[in-house]
């Protein structure tokens, strides 16, 4: 039977070693045997359970609650799935509606100009980032303004004319940062407990990359108290799971009080 490197398991279900690692040592999802060069090995049998472990997941169970479906019956599994896949399904025509509904009143508010529906939903645009830093200012003063266009200014620079390409790759770094965090979160440990710190690391650096230098303790804490007061962010936040939003806000408060100056 063929097997699988964790490497090449994470690669293939979009998901960090690291959490595949932190599965083994709960005993979610163990590798199928260790070799003599120690390295886990999986078989379909663990992409499978990997698959499930997955979708439970996307359901808003937590890891425990995971852990206990998948000692159900097949039959059981496959009827949580079935539930499931119903909500999935009433979700998307509301969503299919409700683009329709947007797209005809963009159509009469601009005089039946057409407007790609993508191009409302690229995440923040450029009048969104704007609008945050309008905050960021309003909120902390103005002497936030050279920070910004240092932040702006390193941007382009390390775009290198391919601004688009950049972004996607640090919010696919971001992605995966985020999704360690929420795994603690599910896990029930509290937002202080310093096991956060190489995750709240990963993320205080992942910052500094769009900032041009090392956010200190204020100007972190300052950008808990944006994730958890600003709209945008507490939705995002909050669709990823519930409950995230001042979870990631206190650990990164707490995270600044412990490691930063």
């Amino acid at each position: 039977m063929q097997s699988y490197k964790v490497k090449q398991v994470a690669q293939m279900a979009g998901v960090s070693v690291r959490t595949l690692h932190h599965y083994d040592k709960i005993g979610l999802l163990e590798p199928a045997y260790i070799g003599a060069n120690n390295y886990r090995y999986y078989t379909r049998d663990e992409l499978v359970k990997l698959q499930q472990i997955l979708f439970f997941k996307d359901m808003g169970l937590s890891l425990h609650q995971i852990a206990m479906a998948l000692k159900n019956t097949n039959v059981d599994r496959a009827q949580l799935l079935i539930e499931h896949k119903k909500q999935l399904q009433l979700q998307a025509r509301r969503q299919n509606q409700l683009i329709r509904t947007i797209d005809r009143a963009i159509d009469e508010l601009l005089g039946n100009e057409e407007m790609k529906v993508d191009d409302l939903y690229k995440g923040f645009s450029t009048k969104k980032q704007r609008e945050h830093e309008q905050w960021l200012v309003d909120h902390h003063g103005p002497h936030m303004t050279p920070d910004i266009d240092l932040a702006r200014n390193k941007l382009e620079k390390d775009a290198d004319g391919k601004k688009d390409q950049l972004i996607t790759q640090r919010m696919g770094e971001l992605k995966e940062i985020e999704g360690e965090i929420i795994l603690a979160f599910q896990s029930g440990i509290t937002s202080e407990d310093e096991a956060l710190n190489v995750a709240m690391k990963r993320h205080h650096q992942w910052v500094a990359q769009w900032w041009g230098k090392k956010p200190d303790q204020s100007a972190y804490i300052g950008l808990a108290q944006l994730y958890q007061s600003h709209p945008d962010f507490v939705a995002r936040y909050e669709a990823l799971a519930t409950g995230f939003t001042p979870f990631l806000a206190q650990a990164m408060v707490a995270f600044a009080k412990r490691s930063l100056d």
